[in-house]
């Protein structure tokens, strides 16, 4: 009986892995596919998309994705240039792709795949695989598909079916398989759906879902998986599944844990003495204590080991506060419950506060799901203050949070279940941007010289973090790129030496050589040259009347530009800009552009203090744009031959 058990067993999951693959192949195109040539109640769209599948199996810790598009017209076209995003602790393999001509051959892509960068201002970018599928023509379907490997340290419980897209879809899959080995039935939340709903065979959950209109994003919104239609997933071991009960028995359970993990050792008290030495001034002594626990190995920021290489290194998962000091490493989390261990041990009152990450999407307590609270930090008091404090994440200041965490709801952990508060913003003094050129200008209104960036706060760690797997190669080149974005077209860029990325609380500096081909433009005697040399990077995102979505910026921030300009033999200024002086409840904006006759030096000075902004507010923060815009382009008039007095404005 055991055999015929085990043989059955062996067919089910043979004919499952059959199936699983079958589902994986390419789908044959059908007539519909063929006859489709616009999209419903949208006639002059570039594309629409004839099928989306996506797959979720949380056991082998893998997603499918599968897309199929059509090229509706000349604009469509640029469908064929694919990015992926990926993630942290994510891995993209099996990429394919092709293009089915509508006479029905087919050509393969057989060309590169590349890493690519976009930068999303302040300092954020996105990294995507990017391929340019081949041979595409109006009529023509294009289609890709690809599997994504998720590290240990990424549980996938916040598993997601994002069901609205920027094409409108005709016809949808999904299936998302649970993990057995987590307690708690499956459950979901659906998100701006009405009429087609999820259906549960076992841990097994599908969906068909057919004709969704095409989800129309703004520049500088919220993220989007705020607004998509999708379905969000997770596991309940109560009978409950909303509110403040579900949130409270989380609490408390996270608490046990917590304060086990910490206990009371003697490892702790002996790291927190030899730290503080004989320093009495608390704060002095905190400090001590933050950067003792930044010493320690973050697993979380290092590429994910398998089995075999955590096996080679003996890295196992630390149980308590006394197996990380005594290894010396540890997962983020883990690090700062070690903080709290050695502060408790030094005489201050410490807790544990778990927090949520503005990054993909916001916090709701109506999604009961404990994925929501990833991270996280320390509550420290010294006197009647809270000192927040994120050792776990890598390269972050003591006092600073990273900006994903700042201005979020978190879960402040006691017995009771818990308390949720509101953390503090990343404001602009904690984010500093300061540029400083000086360039050569010729006759012709070419330029070149040296650009010095340094990077102060969030500007700073969030390059740190972003940096930390690439090598001094990659690290160079995301900085020419971003120097680039800031600068006119066609500018050439080359890092001359950095300095910084791995000190924390100095400044990030890098320095640059640039050259600037027409950079100024000649009008009969006079050269027209830019006043400001860094472009204004919020304008496209607010040049339209109205507005659908609020405003977002990650977080405060602050600009801060001087530029120096040595005019060539022969120039003189004719006439030079008005300072500007710009000032909000939010905001404020400063320029000032002087002459000695020898060079030109402009000033420029950019604060912006909110970081979320209604849709009612948006008519304010367009008009600030809009003055820092006009501001930023004005030109300073050069002329050719003659002897002018100085003038400066």
């Amino acid at each position: 009986m055991r055999l015929l058990r085990c043989c059955f067993l062996l067919v089910c999951c043979g004919v499952s892995a059959i199936a699983s693959a079958q589902r994986e192949d390419w789908l044959p195109i059908t007539e519909q596919d063929q006859k489709i040539d616009q999209v419903p109640g949208n006639p002059g769209a570039s594309a629409i998309q004839l099928y989306h599948a996506n797959y979720i199996d949380e056991n082998a810790q893998t997603e499918f994705e599968y897309h199929r598009i059509k090229v509706l017209n000349e604009q469509g076209k640029s469908e064929a240039d694919v990015e992926i995003q990926t993630l942290p602790g994510v891995s993209i393999r099996d990429l394919k792709a092709r293009t089915i001509h509508p006479d029905g051959s087919i050509v393969e892509f057989t060309g590169r795949v590349f890493d690519n960068t976009v930068y999303k201002g302040q300092g954020i970018k996105w990294s995507y695989r990017a391929l340019a599928i081949p041979d595409v023509t109006v009529g023509s379907i294009i289609e890709y598909k690809f599997k994504s490997d998720w590290s240990a340290s990424e549980r996938m419980s916040s598993a997601q079916w994002i069901v609205q897209h920027r094409l409108y879809t005709v016809r949808q899959s999904f299936t998302f398989k649970g993990n057995e080995h987590i307690l708690g039935r499956i459950n979901w939340i659906v998100m701006n759906l009405k009429d087609q709903m999820p259906s549960v065979r076992g841990n097994v959950v599908e969906m068909e879902v057919y004709d969704v209109p095409a989800f129309e994003s703004e520049a500088n919104m919220p993220p989007t998986e705020n607004y998509m239609s999708a379905v969000r997933f997770f596991y309940s071991e109560f009978d409950f599944k909303t509110g403040d009960k579900f949130w409270e028995e989380i609490g408390k359970r996270r608490y046990r844990w917590v304060e086990d993990f910490i206990g009371n050792h003697k490892e702790a008290r002996e790291a927190a003495a030899q730290a503080i030495g004989n320093e009495t001034d608390p704060e002095k002594k905190l400090r001590k204590l933050y950067a003792r626990a930044q010493q320690i190995r973050n697993l979380s920021y290092e590429p994910r080991l398998s089995e075999k290489e955590l096996k080679k290194e003996k890295i196992k998962e630390p149980e308590n506060v006394s197996d990380v000091l005594k290894r010396g490493y540890a997962y983020q989390n883990g690090i700062t419950e070690t903080l709290v261990a050695m502060a408790r041990s030094a005489g201050f009152t410490a807790s544990i506060v778990r927090v949520s990450d503005r990054s993909h999407r916001f916090f709701s307590k109506d999604y009961p799901s404990e994925s929501q609270l990833p991270i996280e930090l320390a509550d420290v008091k010294i006197g009647d203050n809270d000192v927040y404090l994120q050792p776990g994440a890598k390269f972050c200041p003591y006092g600073s949070l990273r900006w994903m965490n700042s201005t979020v709801p978190a879960l402040k952990l006691d017995k009771n279940g818990g308390t949720f508060i509101t953390l503090p913003p990343a404001t602009p003094d904690k984010s500093l941007t300061r540029r400083i050129a000086s360039l050569q200008l010729d006759g012709e209104g070419n330029a070149k010289g040296e650009v010095t960036v340094y990077f102060t706060g969030q500007a700073a760690l969030q390059r740190r973090i972003d940096a930390i797997n690439s090598d001094e190669a990659g690290r160079r080149k995301d900085l020419e790129d971003e120097l680039r974005t800031w600068l006119p077209s066609g500018a050439i860029v080359k890092v001359e030496s950095v300095d910084g990325w791995e000190a924390p609380e100095e400044p990030l500096m890098a320095r640059f050589e640039v050259e600037l081909p027409a950079y100024g433009s000649v009008v009969g005697k006079r050269l027209i040259v830019p006043s400001m040399l860094f472009l204004t990077k919020q304008n496209d995102a607010l040049k339209h009347a109205d507005r659908k979505y609020p405003v977002y910026f990650p977080y405060g921030f602050r600009e801060w530009d001087d530029v120096n300009v040595t005019l060539p033999p022969g120039i003189s200024v004719e006439s030079l800009p008005q300072a500007q002086e710009v000032q909000t409840p939010f905001s404020s904006y400063r320029t000032l552009i002087q002459s000695d006759g020898v060079r030109v030096r402009a000033q420029r000075a950019l604060a912006m203090g909110g970081f979320i902004f209604l849709v009612s507010d948006y008519p304010t923060v367009k008009d600030f744009f809009s003055k820092v815009q006009a501001g930023d382009e004005q030109q300073s008039v050069l002329q050719k031959g003659g002897v002018h007095a100085q003038k400066s404005n």
